[in-house]
């Protein structure tokens, strides 16, 4: 005998709302909430061009469906929920993302439970740094701190199960 199988259910972030693109048009919706599955790295293609992208998994807890919210890798909506998920001891409740509008700029809040969450630090400086002579701004160290703390996320989140 088969059980019900799990649906991957694909979401962004567009204009202050959660955005989930299906055969019979759009459907906009104010958060999405579930528990922390995974938080992982995937590039994806855009008119030939390779674009880095980080997905937030999120199981609903009565359906099983998994929301798999993606997100490009130098979003400021991204770095808002990955700072402020690391700033949460524990994932043994649902996290609830709630994005908003403001001005010409998407924003967002992040939920464990009824809590909301804050960032856990500030992100490192963009540098700038010398090449060939002439100076650019580098975002390697703020790069790896992204990483540092997925990773830290993700121990939590495999270490709560």
């Amino acid at each position: 005998m088969l059980g019900k199988t799990e649906q991957k259910i694909y979401l962004n972030i567009t204009e202050g709302k959660v955005v989930r693109r299906t055969d019979r048009g759009v459907l906009k919706y104010d958060y999405v909430e579930g528990n922390l599955e995974r938080i992982y790295p995937k590039e994806r293609e855009f008119r030939g061009e390779k674009v880095p992208y980080w997905y937030i998994d999120l199981k609903d807890s009565k359906s099983g469906d998994i929301y798999s919210l993606g997100l490009r890798s130098s979003s400021g909506v991204w770095r808002s929920i990955i700072l402020s998920l690391g700033s949460a001891d524990h994932f043994l409740l649902p996290v609830r993302i709630a994005p908003y509008r403001k001005g010409e700029y998407d924003k967002v809040l992040v939920y464990l439970g009824e809590e909301r969450l804050d960032w856990i630090s500030e992100l490192p400086p963009v540098e700038e740094v010398e090449v060939q002579g002439q100076k650019i701004k580098s975002t390697a160290k703020r790069e790896e701190f992204i990483v540092s703390l997925v990773e830290e996320v993700n121990k939590k989140v495999s270490g709560d199960k």
